[in-house]
């Protein structure tokens, strides 16, 4: 290694000027023995600008200069603290209960009354009748899952919104604005009924019933967003009675309109257009929920990510996702979704694109594209896991990912 020395007739010495070893720094030799000539000449000569030898001023910039140079490449990087990096907590393992469920008698159902009382018994009939434009279908009370009675049975119900709409192109801004108000309160159900006036000739009816439609999708994705997307989710409303059995959905009218039922309060008679719902225990096992996220950083070449749910064979599982990824390797501004996209490559050729929300059951299972949203069956039994897509070329832990998925995961046990 190279060594450094005074010079004794030098009044600096170098190891005073620049502190570090020469090796790496062999670009100041020059620069202090020129500067050291510099002052050697000037305090012979008595040349002084100012009152301040010029050399002496120079070799003093230079030196802070240099010096605060290497001491900035010397500082180390800060390291990243755990409060930059985005939290991906591990979720609780669970089993899901897979008790027997126990049945319930042939006639019993459930029912939720306009007022909103539930009333539960024995129905006075064993079968029902739906009248189809196919002809009449006759369904036993035992195959039932659940029925909802069509706007055709609430003829108030109708009249009542064919007048708020009309109230919407009154004359009077109060009225209109109530009007507003009120269909906006009826939420998801009204939608068909008033879809058909957006283009209305009247331009405060077109005007209001655009903006309520907007309003009550917004309703309707909060109530998602609040996991109430079940089978007694509200839904848009329609004319014909729905009737869903064990085995298949049918829409018509249905009789008798009028019938008994046996409650522990004694025998109620209940009219078909007092009904908001009814429905039946049918023996299943009770739905599991459970929302996570899915970080960028966890690519499926890299780790999954465990939803720390097991499921069987012959589950019906249900995904949805959304979020947004930074795709940095191709810029700060390039975002995917749960769908991910071609322009970021392949996960798989043709099959699975970057950016792509995957699963698989079980550490060896093989993996699927789950995208935005997916319906399935198990076909094994492990811990389900999901992952981000990604081209091999990318999945390096060099590059990151900022952002995450955010999923809701349903599982109805087999």
């Amino acid at each position: 290694m190279m060594a450094c020395h005074r010079s004794p007739e030098s009044p600096l010495f170098v190891s005073e000027i620049f502190p570090v070893k020469c090796r790496s720094n062999l670009w100041l030799i020059p620069l202090v023995g020129f500067a050291v000539f510099f002052q050697s000449t000037a305090s012979s000569s008595g040349q002084e600008i100012l009152g301040e030898p010029r050399a002496e001023r120079a070799i003093a910039v230079e030196i802070d200069e240099a010096a605060a140079d290497v001491a900035a490449e010397k500082k180390p990087a800060a390291a990243e603290t755990p409060a930059d990096k985005p939290e991906n907590k591990e979720e609780p393992e669970i089993d899901i209960p897979r008790a027997p469920v126990k049945e319930v008698p042939p006639r019993q159902v459930r029912l939720h009354l306009l007022d909103g009382s539930i009333l539960t018994g024995d129905l006075s009939v064993e079968e029902i009748t739906v009248e189809t434009t196919f002809g009449k279908l006759v369904v036993p009370i035992n195959k039932i899952r659940s029925f909802t009675p069509g706007l055709d049975s609430y003829p108030e119900q109708i009249k009542k919104i064919e007048t708020l709409v009309e109230q919407l192109g009154g004359d009077d801004y109060q009225s209109r604005e109530a009007a507003h108000k009120e269909l906006s309160a009826m939420g998801i159900g009204v939608q068909n009924e008033i879809v058909r006036f957006v283009a209305s000739d009247n331009a405060e009816i077109k005007r209001h019933i655009g903006e309520i439609l907007k309003e009550i999708e917004e309703q309707a994705e909060e109530s998602e967003d609040l996991d109430e997307g079940g089978e007694g989710a509200a839904q848009p409303w329609i004319r014909l009675d729905t009737v869903v059995t064990t085995d298949f959905t049918v829409t018509g009218k249905v009789s008798p309109q009028n019938f008994e039922l046996a409650s522990k309060y004694g025998p109620l008679k209940v009219s078909l257009a007092d009904v908001k719902r009814g429905e039946r225990d049918s023996g299943l096992k009770e739905s599991f929920r459970r929302s996570l996220s899915v970080p960028g950083e966890n690519l499926a070449q890299r780790t999954f990510k465990s939803t720390g749910i097991r499921v069987q064979a012959g589950d019906k599982i249900s995904i949805k996702a959304d979020g947004t990824i930074v795709m940095s390797p191709w810029g700060t501004n390039s975002m995917s979704t749960p769908d991910g996209g071609p322009n970021y490559g392949w996960y798989i050729p043709n099959q699975i694109p970057g950016g792509c929300l995957v699963a698989k059951i079980g550490d060896k299972g093989t993996v699927f594209k789950v995208g935005r949203s997916l319906n399935f069956t198990a076909k094994s039994s492990g811990l389900l896991q999901l992952a981000v897509g990604m081209q091999g070329d990318y999945a390096g832990e060099g590059y990151q990912f900022p952002g995450e998925y955010r999923v809701k995961l349903r599982v109805d046990p087999k």
